[in-house]
């Protein structure tokens, strides 16, 4: 099923040009805050335009590429204005990058200037691009003309390039065309009435998609942005910098956002109180993690699930919160297309599927870009030309799976590249976290898959309990986790393992780094000391069962098949026990409602018994 809502936005104007006009009618209005520096309308817009004119007199024109590898600061600002008037693209670079992811992204995109400041010239691996800076070339800058250049970017022309990774964590350049943003924040400001009223706070990556929709939001109504100071996530100075600037609105992902809320004393909660929108987005929602401060007198904020794609313009669905007792044991829908936006659920051969049924998710309408750059490959694979309803369109294949829901929402399911399969069974990871996050002492779940060895799979889930810590029945909830998710999933999507975490790692842009997890060790399943000594044929066991397994050690209580094992496993273990033991067990050795080291180890002395017996009597007949 398709919907779409077509609403005008302002007619080939660009998202620069809307500023332009709010700095003409307010040009004494404040339109950045950094700290204690402030910039009116009118200064950060002839700064802009003096930047504009000097990079036109460098060759930038439409669509040209223009790096901005520059700190969080009203310098950022200023240059990315400077880039779209002068009609470029501008390049978000993120400075905390380490130089050969720097390199690689440096390699995806053709640069012919890029912006920074003098003390973050060392921090830049080695390229061939003209740098400018705006503090060393800052006379040149300012002798440029102060006066508004001619129009030199249409709707048709790209407004930024931004780097996106895919599952294998490779830099892709999306280029997003003027049109697309445009109908965004068009959107945006329309359908939650963003007014000269509104102050924003920016807090994420530059690099991040979330930025360069939470950056133009207020300059094109007049409202104000406000930087948060440092460049590193700090949740004590968020909630000192909204409660000090009264801030109304926040763009960010869910991961950043729940530090503020959880753990906190009435008073940092009080913080919060002037947000009256948080708009989420860039992956799935707890609605648990949210419910007791949404629920709560210290919440008067509406809170938002925003979805989309970097390719797609950022956003093309969204979805505003309100029951958050079904978010507990339903994950948050993400609603329904934003304007000018048609989300089709299609069939890996691009038939689009009946309403209920689960498909990759497709995007059409304004925000589709224009495909990644130098990778015309990957471009041919994810944006196809397709007829439908008699019309031409061009789809963007998200790799999300997703449906469309009883409510008309849309509901998100999965990632088709995280539908993995585990010993060539098909399982979706995200619904393994869902129903972890249903028990009550889990705050927050992800599970990832390590292949501990070729052809063999661990499910791990990496669990952030509610209480601090588990010390002393870390057994006991893992079997309770264990029991949980028996209890509504198959056997083959428990996992395998539980970790226990404090907080996950988070990647740049803000998001959980589910690459840095899938890639640590996996766990050896560290059991502990036995409080007995072990028989010999348990330790020989232990030992078959590890190698087995491909880990350290085992104890003599775990489970063969909780820790992953599986029939081509069992036969192994099975021919190495009948070999050393003199046994001759089949797979009914591992058919037992359990399956330990100390059970295997007591049914093969028991055979062994049977065995001895069975020849004492065939020689006393003989």
């Amino acid at each position: 099923m398709k919907i779409s809502f077509p609403i005008d936005h302002p007619i080939g104007l660009c998202i620069h040009e809307l500023f332009e006009h709010r700095a003409a009618t307010a040009p004494d209005s404040i339109a950045l805050v950094s700290g204690t520096t402030r910039y009116t309308y009118s200064e950060l817009n002839r700064k802009a335009n003096q930047l504009a004119n000097y990079l036109i007199k460098r060759g930038v024109k439409a669509n040209s590429p223009v790096g901005i590898f520059i700190d969080r600061s009203c310098e950022l600002v200023i240059a990315v204005l400077g880039v779209l008037k002068a009609g470029g693209a501008y390049v978000p670079l993120d400075t905390t990058y380490p130089k050969g992811r720097l390199t690689e992204m440096l390699q995806g995109v053709t640069l012919e200037h890029l912006l920074s400041m003098n003390a973050l010239l060392e921090r830049l691996p080695e390229n061939n691009v003209a740098v400018i800076t705006l503090d060393g070339d800052k006379e040149a800058i300012a002798e440029a003309s102060s006066d508004k250049p001619r129009r030199r970017a249409t709707s048709d022309d790209l407004a930024y390039i931004i780097f996106t990774s895919g599952s294998t964590g490779k830099s892709k350049a999306a280029a997003v065309y003027h049109r697309g943003w445009r109908n965004l924040l068009n959107w945006f400001t329309k359908q939650f009435e963003i007014t000269s009223l509104d102050k924003v706070l920016l807090i994420s990556s530059f690099s991040f998609d979330i930025t360069q929709r939470a950056l133009a939001m207020p300059l094109i109504c007049g409202g104000q942005l406000h930087l948060l100071a440092s460049n590193y996530y700090s949740t004590e100075a968020v909630l000192n910098t909204i409660d000090a600037e009264k801030i109304t609105l926040m763009n960010c992902a869910p991961s950043p956002f729940y530090p503020l809320i959880e753990n906190q004393s009435p008073e940092s909660l009080r913080k919060l109180g002037s947000l009256r929108i948080v708009f989420l987005g860039g992956e799935p929602i707890s609605g648990t993690r949210l419910k007791e401060w949404a629920s709560s007198e210290y919440c008067k904020t509406e809170l938002v699930n925003v979805y989309g794609t970097a390719e797609c313009s950022d956003v093309s669905a969204y979805y505003r919160l309100h029951d958050f007792d079904r978010y507990v044991s339903n994950p948050v829908p993400i609603g329904i297309p934003i304007y000018n936006t048609q989300i089709y659920v299609m069939d890996p051969d691009l038939n689009r599927l009946p309403d209920g049924e689960i498909g990759e998710l497709c995007i059409a309408g304004d925000g589709v870009g224009k495909g990644y750059l130098n990778d015309a490959e990957l471009t041919k694979q994810k944006f196809v030309t397709v007829k439908l309803d008699s019309r031409l369109e061009v789809l963007y294949r998200t790799g999300d799976l997703g449906r469309l829901g009883k409510d008309g929402n849309f509901e998100y399911v999965g990632r088709v590249d995280n539908q993995v399969k585990v010993h060539g069974i098909r399982i979706e990871l995200e619904e393994i976290e869902t129903v972890l996050r249903q028990h009550p002492r889990v705050r927050e779940a992800i599970v990832v898959v390590q292949e501990i060895k070729l052809g063999h799979q661990h499910i791990v889930a990496y669990v952030i309990p509610k209480e601090s810590k588990l010390n002393g029945e870390a057994k006991s909830v893992e079997e309770d986790l264990r029991r949980h998710v028996g209890s509504k999933l198959p056997k083959n999507m428990v996992p395998n393992t539980f970790i226990e975490i404090k907080e996950a790692p988070l990647n740049p842009n803000g998001k959980i780094d589910r690459i840095a997890l899938q890639n640590e060790n996996a766990p050896g399943n560290g059991a502990k000391a036995p409080s007995r000594k072990p028989s010999t044929a348990e330790v020989v066991i232990g030992a078959f069962v590890a190698e087995a397994l491909n880990v350290p050690k085992v104890g003599l209580d775990d489970d063969f098949f909780d820790m992953g094992g599986h029939s081509v496993m069992a036969i192994q273990v099975t021919n190495q026990i009948n070999e050393t033991f003199g046994t001759r067990f089949d797979l009914s050795l591992f058919s037992g409602e359990r399956t330990t080291v100390s059970i295997l180890a007591t049914l093969v002395t028991e055979e062994q018994l049977r065995l001895k017996e069975n020849e004492v009597v065939q020689t006393a007949t003989i």
